[in-house]
């Protein structure tokens, strides 16, 4: 839809809908011409076009937002455990470390988790290297989420951010073979 502009009333009107002013006296009320909205002093709007380096800000916001997606993807959140893919957010990784803090205070050698539906027991010890690993791997994997974001900020060019590839860097995922723990 076209928009209009009349910059002596700082009007605003958009092609079709309904419009009253009192012209020459007169009360109209309803959806004008182009020829009356012309005659009353208003002209179309044309969105002015975005300068370079609004064009390179744009640009680098819509990698920055595909490299956010990407990180919360299962190309970076994801581990195997016995052949099963998942990944334990934040919370649950602090929820599984209290769960195992607790289980020590009380004596306790091993503890169950369900995951999927499937019930998995391991030694205490076990729980917390899996659980240290899977710490490490999601804090290397962030930073290399920052230093692509970083890098992507710094880049000069439309094409330099097109072609700049954010899926490299990324440590590699951890598998835990139930046979091994």
């Amino acid at each position: 839809m076209k928009r209009y502009y009349n910059s002596t009333t700082k009007e605003w009107y958009t092609e079709g809908n309904s419009l009253t002013r009192r012209v020459n006296g007169a009360l109209f009320s309803g959806v004008p011409s182009v020829e009356q909205l012309t005659a009353w002093g208003f002209v179309e709007w044309h969105e002015p076009e975005p300068t370079p380096a609004e064009l390179l800000e744009r640009a680098k916001a819509s990698k920055i937002a595909e490299l956010e997606a990407y990180d919360a993807s299962d190309a970076v959140n994801s581990f195997t455990l016995g052949g099963q893919t998942m990944w334990l957010t934040r919370e649950e990784r602090t929820q599984i470390d209290e769960s195992i803090n607790a289980y020590e205070g009380i004596g306790a050698n091993e503890m169950t988790k369900y995951f999927g539906g499937i019930a998995y027991t391991f030694p205490l010890t076990v729980w917390k290297q899996m659980l240290n690993a899977l710490i490490v791997y999601a804090s290397e994997a962030l930073n290399v989420t920052e230093r692509h974001r970083t890098a992507v900020i710094q880049l000069q060019t439309e094409q330099e951010i097109e072609e700049y590839d954010f899926t490299v860097g990324y440590p590699p995922k951890l598998v835990f073979n139930l046979d091994e723990q």
